[in-house]
């Protein structure tokens, strides 16, 4: 009998949470955080920094891959060189005679 081991890629999330001093406020952002695909995880009510009670909601949502620091999310193009009259690249190295099935160097 064989076992078979199916491996699946990890989900990565992102968290985000969102403090409100009313339940009512902290109802209006958990709505219009949900349909920007965020998860509420959990609330919280407790004290803040300064000693007044506060209402927390922990979201998540799954994380988006984010593009190499210095991309702009703009693919990387790179123009074509021109063809010449024999439609080869007209910035072919010269020397070269790459045209036909056998390819050969010209002495210049």
């Amino acid at each position: 009998m064989t076992k078979i081991v199916t491996i699946k890629a990890q989900q990565k999330w992102e968290y985000y949470f969102e403090s409100r001093k009313t339940e009512t406020a902290l109802l209006k952002s958990l709505n219009d955080l949900g349909q920007q695909g965020w998860e509420l995880i959990d609330v919280l009510y407790h004290k803040d920094i300064k000693g007044i009670m506060t209402w927390t909601g922990i979201m998540k949502r799954p994380s988006i891959p984010q593009p190499p620091q210095g991309d702009e999310g703009s693919p990387n193009l790179t123009r074509a060189a021109p063809l010449d009259k024999n439609g080869a690249p007209s910035g072919q190295p010269k020397g070269f005679d790459l045209s036909g099935e056998e390819f050969q160097i010209k002495d210049e």
